[in-house]
């Protein structure tokens, strides 16, 4: 008798390990291009340092995206965006997180983990106001 029940268990685990790399990757990419950004940002404004016009106000998240999308590559833009992108570094990482529940079909916490990001879009949304 063909005993199958280690191979499912063996490919269980090697799902789970895939989530977890994805996540890993989502966290890495997020935090590095977050420092990448800022990093730029803070290389212009050094090699800019007689003409860098600090805003009054902190430019809003579209304003930073519209910046960016018109290939403006200034100081001030830049920091912000590695901002943007830190802040939404565990939006990416929950909805991750929730893809590969439901590709190990665990309803449980693909549930879990849409809740936790609509609470997630929540604060952003009442933060925002």
């Amino acid at each position: 008798m063909l005993n199958v029940q280690p191979a499912i268990s063996d490919q269980k685990s090697s799902i789970e390990h895939t989530v977890e790399r994805w996540v890993g990757w989502v966290l890495r990419i997020g935090v590095w291009t977050s420092g990448g950004l800022m990093v730029a940002g803070l290389l212009v404004a050094w090699l800019a340092a007689g003409s860098l016009q600090v805003p009054r106000e902190n430019p809003s998240p579209g304003e930073v995206l519209k910046n960016l999308f018109a290939g403006s590559l200034d100081a001030v833009t830049l920091i912000f965006a590695g901002l943007l992108m830190l802040m939404l570094t565990p939006f990416m990482r929950v909805l991750t997180a929730a893809v590969g529940f439901a590709a190990e079909k665990d309803k449980t916490f693909v549930v879990v983990a849409l809740v936790v990001f609509a609470m997630l879009l929540g604060e952003l949304v009442f933060s925002l106001r």
